[in-house]
Formats: C-alpha cells, structure tokens, sequence
C-alpha cells in the first residue's frame, strides 16, 4: 500500500525552512504535477477557491502528487463542515482556509478538522483515501497520525484578520499563515499598492505576530526581487509560481522569440 501522513511537509515548517510552492489554478492534467515535481518546486497548492477544479480532478492530482512524493496542499473555498472534510478526505498533506477574519472561526475550523478526542472531524475509514490506501495498521494509528501530520494554513488576507491578528494567530494548531495580497490590499483600501510603506508595514505586522506565536509566515509571491525583500524580512513559504500564468508567460516568451527572428 502507499504509505502517506509521513509528515515531511509538517517537519519542513516546524524546522522554518524556506518552502516555495507550484499553485495548480487551470490544469485537469496531472502532466502539471509532474512538472512541478521535476521543476523542483517543494509542494504543490491546488486552488479551489478561485478556480473551476472541481472535486474529481482535485483528488487526481492529490493521488498523482503523492505518487511522485510531492507533498499537496488544497486551497479550499470555504471553512464549512463539508467543504473541509470532504477535501481532507482526499488525503493531502493539508489545506489553506482563505479569507480568515476572526478567532472565533479559526476555532471552528480547527475543531472540525481534527479527528476525536481534538476536534469533531468525521473518519471515513475504508471508503476514502484517507482510510484505504495509506496501510494503516488500525484506525486508531489513522487517527493519531493524521492529527499529528496534517498541515493547517490560513489565510490573512481581510481588513478584520488585521485587527484581529493576535487572537487569530495565538489559536493553537495554525501550521503557516500565508498573506494573501490582492484581497488584503483591497481591503485595506489600497488595491495593488503592494510596494507601498502602508501595505508593507502591515505585512510586517503579520510576519511579526506568527513569529510571537510559532507560526510560519507566508505570502504570495514569485517575482525574485519580491521573494527577496520579503525573505529578507522573515517570510519562509512563498506561492512563487501559478500553471496558467507560467504558460501566459512562456507563450509571450516564445512567440516573441520567434517573431523576432523572423523579422531579423
């Protein structure tokens, strides 16, 4: 059987080493995956939030990511009972609830995904992922290790996650917080302003809240010179790269390149 919940992605983030990760918004294709793998990205996040992946093919591409020993994390679209539980089910190594905004619910989300005696989670035994093909000896064992391994982010990306950051962040069971920019700069009033002293000053005030309270810092961000300043700041987890923007992007590249020797 294919033995998974090993925990590497949770041991990478409680060692704070850098994580930089591949996010899968377009492709049904697990070809994605794969290249992600040989690119030599650390995890893959796969976006239900702000996509049309539906449920069979996120799960594909969870079952092709731990084929290749690819930890995945799945962004989902919402922090309901179902939406949770279903996604976990499916056996990534973790998942990214977005849109956070106050400690209460960070609770409840905490609470539904882990197992008993820590939170209220339902198992699905043998009937999914998370029970069958991962060989382990008893529920029991399914049970300590998954609420032992499974990686839980959060998203500080609201005008109240701010305000709210202590009561939020001190929750216990937070793995990684990952600043989300468009909606937080939006939210703050100052859309794409993402160089601004405003903006950055409260990603600051993120990345000095997680540190108060041993949770990994994170933020979207590919461009070198962004992963640079915010590295140098104290991110560890970037979201450095997305399947449909890398083929807008090598698209331009090419067709640039070709037309140009054409016309020389």
């Amino acid at each position: 059987m294919i033995r998974c919940g090993n925990g590497e992605l949770k041991r990478r983030i409680a060692a704070r080493e850098f994580l930089v990760a591949g996010c899968v918004m377009d492709s049904r294709s697990g070809a994605v995956i794969e290249a992600y793998k040989d690119a030599g990205y650390d995890f893959v996040m796969i976006d239900r939030e702000h996509t049309a992946l539906n449920s069979e093919t996120i799960l594909e591409h969870i079952r092709a990511a731990r084929l290749l020993g690819l930890p995945s994390m799945v962004r989902v679209a919402d922090n309901t009972y179902a939406e949770l539980n279903r996604t976990l089910d499916q056996m990534p190594d973790g998942i990214f609830v977005p849109r956070i905004r106050t400690r209460a619910e960070v609770e409840r989300i905490i609470e539904t995904v882990k197992y008993p005696p820590k939170g209220k989670r339902g198992v699905g035994a043998s009937t999914c992922p998370a029970g069958r093909y991962m060989g382990w000896e008893s529920v029991a064992e399914m049970v300590r290790t998954l609420n032992g391994t499974t990686v839980i982010g959060i998203q500080i990306e609201t005008k109240e996650a701010l305000e709210n950051l202590d009561d939020i962040l001190s929750v216990p069971g937070i793995d990684v917080a990952v600043v989300g920019n468009d909606d937080l700069s939006t939210g703050m009033g100052i859309p794409g302003e993402f160089y601004s002293d405003t903006y950055r000053n409260a990603v600051k005030d993120v990345i000095k809240c997680c540190n108060k309270h041993n949770v990994m810092p994170g933020i979207a961000a590919g461009k070198p010179e962004l992963v640079k300043f915010w590295a140098e700041c104290g991110m560890k987890m970037f979201w450095a790269s997305a399947d449909i923007c890398l083929l807008w992007q090598g698209a331009k590249e090419n067709c640039a390149a070709v037309r140009k020797v054409l016309e020389a």
